[in-house]
């Protein structure tokens, strides 16, 4: 069994977190961090489309309220995905820990 160290986690907080998935697995598949961090971005880009769209609807600037209200429900879908997959991963780390050697 082969253990690597979770690194290359990128630094939230000072704007958009955009990480393809690049790097690949000894099968060529990408791995957990890769696809953990893509959802992870894609959850916070999301997030902050729908909050400038707020922000403009609030100004008065805004014009397609149905691109607005797209916005808003494909942000609040990345974030119960991220949510699914982090209690999904909580789960299976609980179930293993449980487990008689």
């Amino acid at each position: 069994m082969n253990i690597t160290n979770i690194i290359g986690i990128p630094q939230v907080g000072g704007g958009t977190v955009t990480a393809p998935v690049t790097n690949t697995g000894s099968s060529g598949q990408p791995t957990f961090l890769d696809v953990f961090t893509r959802i992870f971005g894609d959850a916070v880009e999301m997030s902050e489309i729908s909050a400038a769209d707020k922000i403009r609807l609030v100004l008065g600037e805004a014009d397609d309220l149905e691109m607005i209200q797209l916005n808003k429900e494909k942000a609040g879908l990345a974030v119960e995905l991220l949510t699914n997959v982090r209690n999904t991963v909580l789960d299976s780390y609980n179930e293993i820990i449980r487990m008689q050697i």
